[in-house]
């Protein structure tokens, strides 16, 4: 392996562990939506990573594209779901949206 491959896979790796490490420890539910973010972002690394290494480059591409157009629709629908949060209780506490009845 290569510096450049073992840069992207640390780097990947490092970005889930700390964004593993926001969505355990905080109750905030944007610190959360960004844990999530981060936690995206190291899979996307990592997977460059995989790609590079594997020197597939044109699917690894393709497979990125959509993980990114998912990971955009998935944070939309979570800033919109908190944005709702804070109307209704005026608070981002997730212990409060443990009141929620579907």
């Amino acid at each position: 392996m290569t510096n450049e491959i073992l840069l992207l896979l640390s780097g990947g790796i490092l970005l889930m562990m700390t964004g593993v490490y926001m969505l355990i420890l905080y109750r905030n539910l944007l610190r959360l939506i960004i844990g999530v973010e981060i936690v995206s972002k190291g899979v996307t690394l990592f997977f460059l990573a995989v790609g590079v290494y594997r020197q597939d480059i044109g699917f690894i591409q393709s497979l990125l594209v959509t993980f990114i157009i998912v990971e955009t629709v998935l944070a939309a629908i979570m800033l919109a779901l908190a944005v709702r949060a804070q109307k209704i209780y005026r608070s981002l506490d997730i212990r409060n949206l443990s009141k929620l009845r579907g």
